[in-house]
């Protein structure tokens, strides 16, 4: 089952490029389905022994594919920072049979503290802009990649065709 995950630090564009993905593939009628996994564990307050509610992002990406394959979702596009490829052990728990291509999506520090600072108006971006920092090095220096695509100054629907294409998604 084809799987293509989305990574990258903090205001790379994981999460954009992504749907233009669905986009893409809603547009050559290819059944698919997208989940972005910041957001299905986002449950308050996290277990003391799951701070980052990895266990319950997992069973519900679970219950989520299960639903998906139902009504016909023959691929899956997610979104997550991964920090090592031993973590996608949960996704192929939850997704059985995935083949996962893994694209990290790139851009200069700069570029993604502006991303922060524009994305998060009426927040204090600190949390964000620290975290973008610490995985933007974090991740060139232990790469999780099967490829590595640039985001920046480009439209987000032409960087996610690339990935496509790099998949074997899409020709």
């Amino acid at each position: 089952m084809p799987l293509l995950l989305f990574t990258g630090p903090v205001g790379v564009g994981k999460s954009t490029v992504a749907g233009e993905a669905s986009s893409l593939l809603r547009d050559a009628e290819i059944p698919h389905a997208l989940v972005d996994l910041d957001h299905v564990g986002e449950c308050a307050p996290p277990p003391p022994d799951d701070p980052w509610q990895e266990r319950l992002t997992h069973r519900n990406l679970a219950c989520m594919w299960a639903n998906f394959r139902e009504v016909g979702a023959e691929r899956l596009l997610l979104c997550r920072i991964l920090e090592a490829r031993s973590l996608l052990r949960h996704i192929v728990e939850a997704v059985p049979g995935a083949d996962i291509t893994v694209v990290r999506l790139r851009a200069p520090l700069s570029v993604l503290h502006a991303r922060i600072h524009a994305g998060e108006a009426g927040h204090d971006p600190d949390w964000y802009l620290g975290a973008a920092t610490y995985l933007a090095d974090a991740l060139e220096n232990a790469p999780v990649e099967d490829h590595l695509i640039d985001n920046v100054d480009r439209p987000a629907r032409e960087v996610a065709a690339e990935a496509l294409r790099l998949a074997r998604w899409l020709d």
